[in-house]
């Protein structure tokens, strides 16, 4: 196996990130797309994909099989997804790497958070996901079993918490009644037949893109407060679960780390601690790991 490259990449519910590295010059390429949950959408993930992978190439001039590639995925904790994800890349696009590993993008995200260090994570973006690193090097998921039955405390959850509120306006009273909702009604609809039009498309990424109006509102809006409330106690639930009865440092990245972490209660921010990398660089030590194997591997098998 002719080694020459190692790729990273963060693929979630929003954003898709890729970083190429040369393992003999520390070069790096870095690529952008959009979406890459193979849970939520998989044919726009295989696209994403498809785009940064291209695009890095293209920039260093890699060929795939110089290629040990880490992935971290919304939907990477299905081992039927990731066995999709694999032969879709080299039956569909034609791209077979020297190695490759998928994992969930909470799992990443744990070896980034505290640069592979035991650690307690929260993700906080599209969706929510809670993960350990033990001491012993275990690893374990909390939450995180999708938007439509959980993902409480990430963005989609918090956007439909307001299109309930909408809806409840529009049953009462015909009309939305507060500066959220008013305003809601301007991107999705403000009567039944421009509503069920709009719900019947959305996915979690739609319901997402609301979190920044209701950010925006904290302490202009009864209404805004009152989702934030909510979206801060899911968080700090997680964040118990998360722990669990360890002493594990616990942090929190993500898009709505920075933002969530100023409506938590005073006791919990103070137990914090400052991250220290996100899902790419978890990919990237990972990947990395993954190298050392193989060459520790190599020297034990030479004659």
């Amino acid at each position: 196996m002719n080694l020459d490259y190692i790729l990273a990449i963060d693929g979630g519910g929003t954003k898709t990130v890729a970083k190429l590295i040369h393992l003999h010059s520390a070069q790096e390429y870095i690529a952008h797309a959009g979406e890459a949950s193979i849970y939520n959408d998989f044919n726009t993930a295989i696209s994403s994909l498809q785009q940064v992978i291209n695009s890095v190439c293209e920039q260093s001039g890699a060929q795939h099989s110089q290629i040990l590639a880490v992935m971290g995925l919304a939907g990477g904790s299905s081992k039927a997804l990731v066995e999709r994800v694999t032969a879709t890349l080299q039956l569909g696009c034609d791209i077979e790497f020297a190695q490759l590993m998928i994992v969930s993008d909470a799992i990443t995200s744990l070896y980034g958070a505290n640069l592979g260090q035991p650690v307690a994570m929260l993700a906080l973006g599209t969706g929510a996901v809670g993960a350990r690193l033990t001491v012993q090097g275990d690893t374990k998921l909390i939450g995180g079993w999708g938007f439509s039955v959980d993902d409480f405390g990430g963005g989609a959850r918090l956007g439909l918490s307001a299109v309930q509120r909408l809806l409840d306006e529009i049953d009462r009273f015909d009309q939305p009644q507060n500066p959220l909702t008013k305003q809601l009604s301007e991107q999705i609809g403000g009567d039944r037949e421009h509503i069920s039009a709009w719900l019947l498309n959305a996915k979690a990424v739609d319901y997402a893109r609301f979190s920044p109006l209701i950010f925006s509102l904290k302490n202009q809006c009864h209404l805004a407060d009152a989702v934030l409330g909510e979206h801060a106690r899911q968080v700090e639930r997680l964040i118990e679960k998360c722990r669990g009865q360890s002493q594990l440092p616990v942090i929190i990245i993500g898009g709505l780390a920075d933002v969530t972490i100023a409506l938590l209660n005073e006791n919990t921010q103070l137990n914090l601690s400052p991250r220290r990398g996100d899902s790419l660089v978890g990919a990237v030590i990972l990947a990395t790991d993954q190298v050392k194997k193989l060459t520790t591997k190599g020297l034990r098998d030479e004659p």
